[in-house]
Formats: structure tokens, sequence, C-alpha cells
């Protein structure tokens, strides 16, 4: 067995979200000498609430923000002195692949490129790099296949979301044989259990039970799938963190493996229904993998087992939203057939503060409560005058660092304010957001910027100009038609530095749009 490893400061993203917030809330309450980290942009499917157990602990802090982001990213790798990086954070439905698959891309492929150009930047810092990816790479399992998937098997996914898995898990292995980078990467079966977003199947089906509806079935129902409880999967990640080997793949599955109509009729069962009137047969998916069946040998000779029986898992997970059935707030949405609409670029939730784990969080976080749509209002805003109540800030580029920290200036200063989701250079985007939000200001602090990507700039000049010329005068352009006021952010630099003088590409840019 590997010598156990010790991580001093871990990054772990995306987990205001389901399974990450299980692994957090272990680490965090078993191993108050690691300090603990968390990176999440609070999108549809998170909730600040899932880490109610860790908010109160001193080895814990928050940050909102975004993966993409790559200076939000660099400056907490810097910061914080980050030794390890458990990679949670993605789109993970397949319902929404199908309908919004752009927004996979850009989460789970270049959201995982931008923390592995991060570390490779960090020049050794990085002790561990764990991306947590899924069964479903490896595609559909033969029916009458008696040994699963071992970790060496071809990945041959069959829909958007596994696809943008798989391409993630390529950069995982390219950067960990190209730059060294010490990469680890895990592949689950389905996870059920307390926290879960109700748009995957044991939760909604839970909820439409709860409620004395019908559960929709996807085709027959006959598809197989291997379910493990969260806690016991936390406990996996747990494992694979202090003995895991580096370079390798560890499947987190189990062998016991139920139909879709099996599950559907067990909670039916537990809420006293009869699955002939309260389950339904609905359109299917435009593809639907058959059968996930995984060998975890593997995982098992790091000493972890499966320790939650079905039944027990159910009925904890039963108890948990009969106890909790407003902890999502209103997600009638969620609890459709085939629930797309959830995942629209920008889609992230306002939280009230009522649950605040900013005590030991960082100035970019925001907080956020259960709507559709990112509006932040400052918790002060009884207190506010009458002159800022007439302010209306739009600010672009909040999922990076100066964008979410004139952010938290405006909540604290009782100004209401909204981040912009367009792109700068589709001034039909623009208009959009004016009309909606009917800004009095703007504050663009958007693009690609910061000492570490010069060199990106000079390998990608047209996207440099995209991104820190066309965009800011397309927005300059739209404000003037307006009559509103405008504020750039602009990197300076170090002009002593030859890397950064003013013969390099990219500041030729900025003071294009200086001028």
């Amino acid at each position: 067995m590997a010598n156990t490893y010790k991580p001093k400061n871990i990054l772990i993203t995306g987990a205001a979200g389901f399974i990450a917030s299980h692994v957090c809330n272990r680490i965090v309450r078993n191993y108050p000498d690691y300090k603990i980290i968390v990176l999440d942009k609070l999108d549809y499917c998170s909730n600040l609430k899932n880490l109610i157990p860790s908010r109160s602990s001193p080895n814990f802090k928050f940050i909102k923000g975004d993966i993409g982001s790559a200076d939000l990213v660099n400056y907490i790798l810097l910061t914080e002195s980050i030794d390890t990086i458990m990679h949670f954070a993605a789109q993970t439905h397949v319902d929404n692949s199908f309908g919004n698959s752009f927004e996979f891309t850009k989460n789970n492929i270049y959201g995982t490129h931008v923390l592995l150009e991060a570390c490779k930047v960090s020049k050794g810092q990085v002790k561990r790099f764990i991306h947590v990816s899924t069964d479903e790479v490896y595609g559909e399992t033969d029916e009458d296949a008696v040994v699963g998937n071992h970790e060496a098997s071809q990945l041959l996914p069959t829909n958007p979301y596994s696809a943008t898995k798989a391409g993630a898990e390529m950069l995982v292995m390219a950067y960990g044989r190209s730059y060294g980078l010490p990469v680890i990467t895990t592949r689950g079966n389905n996870v059920y259990g307390p926290n879960q977003f109700p748009e995957k199947l044991i939760p909604k089906f839970l909820l439409l039970a709860m409620k004395g509806r019908t559960l929709p079935i996807h085709g027959d129902g006959s598809n197989v799938r291997s379910y493990l409880y969260c806690e016991d999967v936390a406990e996996a990640f747990e494992i694979i963190l202090h003995r895991g080997e580096v370079g390798h793949v560890y499947n987190i599955g189990t062998k016991k493996e139920r139909r879709v109509i099996d599950v559907a009729r067990d909670i039916c069962r537990f809420f006293n229904l009869d699955p002939d009137t309260h389950v339904k047969f609905v359109e299917n998916r435009p593809f639907n993998d058959q059968r996930y069946f995984l060998d975890d040998e593997k995982l098992k000779d790091l000493g972890w087992s499966e320790g939650t029986t079905w039944e027990e898992g159910l009925r904890k997970t039963m108890d948990w939203y009969v106890k909790n059935p407003d902890w999502w707030g209103d997600v009638s949405g969620a609890l459709l057939p085939h629930p797309r609409m959830l995942t629209m670029p920008g889609v992230e939730k306002y939280y009230d503060g009522s649950d605040n784990v900013t005590g030991t969080a960082s100035n970019g976080d925001v907080n956020h409560s259960n709507q559709n749509r990112m509006v932040v209002v400052p918790a002060t805003r009884n207190n506010v005058s009458p002159q800022k109540a007439s302010l209306k800030f739009l600010i672009y580029g909040g999922a990076g660092w100066i964008g979410g920290l004139i952010g938290n200036i405006c909540e604290k200063q009782g100004i209401p304010f909204e981040y912009g989701m367009a792109r700068l250079d589709d001034r039909s985007q623009i208009l959009f957001d004016f009309r909606t939000i009917k800004p009095t200001h703007v504050f663009n602090a958007s693009g690609v910027i910061g000492a570490l990507n010069v060199k990106w700039f000079e390998a990608h000049k047209p996207e440099t100009i995209r991104a820190v010329v066309v965009g800011v005068l397309t927005l300059a352009d739209v404000c003037r038609d307006h009559g509103l006021l405008m504020m750039n952010y602009a990197f300076g630099g170090n002009l002593e530095d030859k890397a950064y003088s003013t013969d390099a590409f990219y500041f030729r840019t900025q003071a294009k749009v200086g001028s």
C-alpha cells in the first residue's frame, strides 16, 4: 500500500453541491489540522446550506467564484498556499446536456483546463490533483457482462455530459504526463442521499411521492444503475486523498444493481403508493445507456468498502427530505420529466444570508438565495439612502476576482447591483442586459487579464483582440447610446519588467482601448 499522504491546504471546487459538500464536511470534521478552502460559483444546483456543518470551523473558508476565472484560481493557489485540489465542480445532469451542451463544455472541460494550467504555473506547489469523473465515460456496459469496467477500460461516452467528462480526463492525463502534475482520477457510480438537488432520479421521486404525484420514468424503466450512499462515497474520497497513488484511476462503485422501475417501486412502497397508478412512462432521452457496471476491486485494495445497504440509505434519504422539503426552495421546474431549462448560462442563486457561512469567507464572497437569477440586493437595503437607492450598477466580470470585489463593495455600501450575463462582443446580448437590468452605471472587469497570461496573449492574438478590444468597445458604444457612465478596469502591469513592457501585445491592445 502507498505511503499515506498528508495535505495541508486543500482547495475543493464545487463543494456547495451534493457529493463535494459531504466530502468537505467530512474532511473538515475529521482533520482539524487541514485548511479547507471551497470555491463554488453557486450555480442552480448548489446551496450554501449544504456546508452548514463546516461553517463554524476555524479550518474552513468559502470563496464565491468560477473555476473558469484564471486570475481568481491563480490568486487562490498563491495566497492560500494550496497543495491539494479536489476538483468536483461540474455540470452533471445528462438531460441538461442534451439541451445546453455548450455549458457542459465550458464548465467541465474549460474549467478543468484552467485549474490544470494554474497548477502547472505554480511550479510544484500542488502535490495532489484529484479529478472527479464519472462511470458514464465508459459508455454502456453489455447487459450480460459479469465483470464490470476496470480502470483501464476504453472510454466510449454516449452523451454530451459524459463526452465532456471524458475530454476533461484527457486533459488531466496529458498534464500528468507532459508536466508531471500529480494527478489522480476517480470514476463513480450514481450517488444518492441528503442535500441532492431534485433534478436527479431519487430525490425527484421522493419529493413527488411526498406530494402523492406520479413518478415519471424515461423509456420503459429497464435501465440498470448502481447506487451508492453519499457517506460511503465521502469515505472513499477520504481514502483516495490519503492513500491514492499519483497517476492512477480509481472506480468508486458497487456491484448491487437496480432497474429504474424497481427504484420507483421501492419509493412508492415507502409512501404506501400503488406503483401501477403512481408510475408513468415518458419519452426517453435521445440516448439512454442501458447499464453502467464497475469493477471496484482496486479501491477495495486501499481499504474501502460499501457500508450502507440500499434499504438503509434510501430510508435515511427519505427521512431527510421529509424533514427538509423546502431545502431548495421552489423546485417545481426540476420535478418535470425533462428539466432542461434550469441550466441557462449565468443562472445562479440568490442567497439572503440567513445561513451565512461568510464568517470565515473572503471578501470576494457574494450571498445568494433561491431565485433563478443572480440578483444581488444589499442586506442593509432597508437603510439605503434615497441617493443610493436611485443607483444601480451593472457589473461585467463578476465571476472574476476584481468584479467580485466590486460587487462586494456595492453590497457593503448598500448600492443595488447585478452581474451582467452578456458576451461583450455580442451587442444584442448587451442590449438585453440593459433592458432587463436598467442600470444607472456600468463597470467592466471582464476579459482575460493578468501577468500569468501574457504569453497566452502573444499566441492568441485574435482572441485577445476580441476579448480586450472588441468587447470593451462594443460595451462602450452601447453605454454611449444609452447615456450611461462606463468604468473600465484595465491591467497596468509592471512596465519595468520586459515581459510586461509596452511592446507586449496585451498592452498594445490595452492602449487601443484607452485611446
